[in-house]
């Protein structure tokens, strides 16, 4: 299993999380909120993969948080609290019917992704068209594909995390990942060829 550094046995990072949640299992509602915020923006990141509408990407996090509130008292601590909550996000993503129910499209609130491309450059410009490029490709995976890419190139999850979220083996979320690599590589070729 790969660990990284802040997955260490014994590192800072862990020990306050392992804190945090012995603390809010015992009742303190007040640790909640430190101990989920490290984790808020790589569950947006990959809510908006699973949601075209951005709003719904806000209410598949908001969704996963109450899950996890719900949950955590019986968080038993066998996968890293980071893979937990992206495996009850992807669950949910799977079943939107199911949580969507009676619920507007209105954001939950002021939330908004930055672009971290400068608008102005030519080069950014470039940038934007081959993000644009990469989304398309990205569109056009299997939801398992997209997620286990994710996982692996944003989020640096080894394949036995990959496996637990997606609910498979090692060797599946393995080649899951290399599947949507090929699949995402050659739709740009399509687009870089001349």
């Amino acid at each position: 299993m790969q660990f990284r550094v802040s997955d260490q046995p014994g590192s800072p990072l862990q020990e306050a999380e392992r804190e945090l949640i012995a603390r809010c299992q015992s009742g303190d509602a007040q640790a909640f909120a430190p101990l989920l915020r490290p984790h808020l923006d790589a569950l947006l990141a990959l809510a908006q993969r699973h949601c075209r509408d951005p709003h719904w990407a806000e209410d598949l996090v908001q969704e996963t948080l109450v899950r996890a509130y719900r949950g955590l008292a019986s968080f038993r601590a066998e996968a890293a609290l980071r893979t937990w909550l992206f495996r009850i996000l992807v669950r949910l993503a799977a079943e939107p019917e199911r949580w969507r129910r009676g619920r507007n499209a209105e954001p939950l609130g002021d939330h908004d992704v930055p672009d971290h491309l400068d608008a102005g450059s030519e080069a950014s410009a470039i940038g934007r068209e081959l993000q644009d490029r990469i989304d398309e490709a990205m569109e056009r995976l299997t939801a398992r594909q997209r997620t286990a890419l994710h996982l692996r190139a944003v989020e640096g999850l080894d394949y036995a995390a990959i496996g637990s979220v997606l609910g498979c083996t090692d060797t599946a979320a393995r080649m899951h990942v290399l599947e949507a690599r090929r699949k995402v590589m050659a739709r740009l070729r399509e687009h870089l060829d001349p």
